[in-house]
């Protein structure tokens, strides 16, 4: 089982010994110089060792500080790199793609076994509606849409252009109001 020091005082620590600064450290992580202070207090209590010399002005870090601060520095790194692997659904082997229902069923679900087939650590979410979608809070990772392209915020590329053509059945054109332009319909 780990020992582990106060985090949150690892948190003050860390901060402070980059910016050199209790009130940097708590701009950044939305705390007052005091609770630095306090935090950094407590955790060199837990550890007994100083790891800043207080001046009147300005901290400076102790030599045990710049021993230990580049390996704290990696281990945050570390948890915010795992983080944003959780957050971003990277470690699921999950896609989750947004589509119209339509396009869905008649172009998307054909292929997706041939996806399959490259792709066997993939597993692909399909979220079928017709309504956009806000891909960070939704957990969506891309989207296939009809529209012009101007999705503010998103990359953007076009799989093909569309032709819409009206057709009918040929005893409407022999009807007597027969179809025979558009603006007919």
């Amino acid at each position: 089982m780990r020992q582990l020091p106060p985090l949150n005082g690892l948190r003050a620590f860390e901060a402070a010994a980059r910016h050199l600064s209790f009130s940097r450290a708590a701009e950044e992580l939305h705390v007052t110089p005091a609770a630095i202070s306090h935090q950094i207090k407590g955790l060199e209590d837990y550890l007994g060792v100083t790891l800043f010399r207080r001046l009147p002005r300005a901290v400076h870090l102790t030599d045990e500080a710049q021993l230990v601060l580049p390996s704290i520095s990696e281990a945050f790194d570390a948890l915010d790199q795992a983080a944003s692997m959780l957050k971003e659904n990277k470690t699921s082997g999950i896609l989750t793609v947004t589509s119209a229902p339509t396009f869905a069923a008649k172009w998307l679900l054909p292929r997706l076994s041939d996806f399959s087939a490259l792709y066997p650590d993939i597993n692909v979410r399909l979220d079928a509606r017709l309504e956009t979608v806000d891909f960070d809070r939704e957990g969506v990772d891309v989207g296939v849409r009809l529209g012009n392209g101007k999705y503010p915020g998103m990359h953007v590329d076009p799989l093909f252009n569309e032709t819409v053509v009206p057709v009918c059945h040929p005893k409407y054109l022999k009807a007597p109001h027969a179809l025979r332009k558009p603006s007919d319909l």
